[in-house]
């Protein structure tokens, strides 16, 4: 490909390549598919009438742009020079750092068992009915061997134990907090920020001494791994954007239906903090609610809690019952059944992708949502 590359620039194939050209000649994706990619950004940034236009409408036309220059444009002038690209990534199921932007779309058709353990299978083997009735745990000796006890009521009781402490530990934290604040003058909604950021900074160390004693924290370690920037751009934007949508959805049809049998839900989302409060303030709130807080939370959730049930009982039982207990810790009726549907998606991906990064991502952006929309 260097040589092709070199031999464009010199003009000595048949055909001499301009500049916009070049930019498409490559593996995928190219710096031309890049840069059509954050025009059509930059253009629904200034078309939308606001955030979750401009989310729907950035989701159609990256799709579009990857669509039509992994498919068309990117072929086109590579085979222009001599180079047939193989549209497809075998090293996907051999190496668990390699994910290509180009497999997107595979997601939509095709799934299956990976070579590489739980990582997600791109190679479009199997069926989306496999994906949804679940694929037995096939942990390793060293994974089923971990965990504090074999007894599955036991392991039970240490989850539940684990989970009240946390429950006690953050209200406790949150509270002592807000009122030393406060004590020394701060206002509510910036005692409100600092509390919820400090008391989840003393719940992640207390989380990962949850996985040290009933879990693994090598594990927990493979689960955050980045990997290959490709692979980063299907965890943390790909998924999660996808995955948003459809939480997103769910979400619209459950609220109207809540609405239908019990009528407007009656909860309190205020947190002090307004768009006129300040940037100081504003900017906190986004710090602990939409980015501490959901990496405390799916530590807690997605990975000690959902790997603890997977173990004794199996994958939808994990993702079921981690959602579950995901849902009752927010008390609220009405936010209970969101946190539950957003849980049981996440606890899917986190099995079908092997990694956190995913389900955080989608967390901080469901946040960053929520809190656009409601709190500010």
């Amino acid at each position: 490909m260097n040589r092709d590359l070199q031999l464009v620039s010199q003009g000595e194939n048949q055909e001499v390549l301009g500049p916009f050209g070049r930019s498409f000649i490559g593996e995928f994706p190219t710096k031309g598919t890049l840069s059509i990619i954050a025009v059509a950004i930059l253009f629904d940034f200034f078309v939308a009438g606001g955030w979750i236009s401009f989310l729907l409408l950035s989701v159609i036309t990256i799709f579009l742009a990857i669509y039509f220059c992994y498919n068309y444009i990117e072929p086109h002038f590579n085979s222009r020079i001599g180079v047939e690209r193989e549209k497809k990534l075998p090293q996907i199921t051999k190496d668990s750092n390699h994910l290509a932007m180009g497999d997107i779309g595979r997601l939509l058709h095709g799934y299956g068992k990976s070579a590489v353990e739980q990582v997600w299978d791109l190679s479009g083997k199997g069926s989306l009915r496999e994906a949804f009735e679940g694929v037995p745990a096939d942990l390793s000796t060293e994974q089923k061997s971990v965990g504090a006890s074999d007894k599955k009521w036991v392991s039970w009781l240490i989850i539940i134990t684990f989970l009240v402490i946390w429950m006690i530990a953050s209200n406790v934290v949150i509270f002592a907090l807000f009122l030393a604040l406060g004590f020394v003058g701060i206002s509510v909604g910036l005692s409100i920020s600092i509390a919820i950021l400090m008391m989840e900074l003393i719940l992640i160390p207390l989380v990962l001494l949850y996985i040290h004693v009933d879990g693994s924290l090598t594990r927990t370690r493979e689960m955050l791994h980045f990997g290959s920037k490709k692979r980063v751009a299907i965890l943390i934007i790909a998924i999660p954007v996808i995955v948003t949508i459809i939480d997103w959805i769910l979400v619209l049809i459950y609220t109207v239906v809540f609405l239908g049998l019990f009528g407007e839900p009656s909860m309190n989302t205020d947190l002090g903090t307004t768009w006129e409060s300040g940037w100081i303030d504003v900017a906190l709130l986004m710090i602990s609610v939409a980015i501490v807080t959901p990496i405390a939370e799916e530590l807690m959730f997605r990975g000690y809690i959902l790997d603890s049930i997977r173990r004794i009982h199996g994958d939808w039982p994990a993702i079921i019952g981690s959602a579950l207990l995901f849902g009752l810790v927010h008390i609220d009726p009405f936010i209970v059944g969101q946190a539950f549907i957003g849980g049981v998606i996440y606890g899917w991906i986190r099995i079908k992708t092997g990694s956190l990064l995913p389900s955080i991502a989608c967390h901080v952006m469901w946040n960053i949502m929520a809190l656009s929309l409601t709190y500010l």
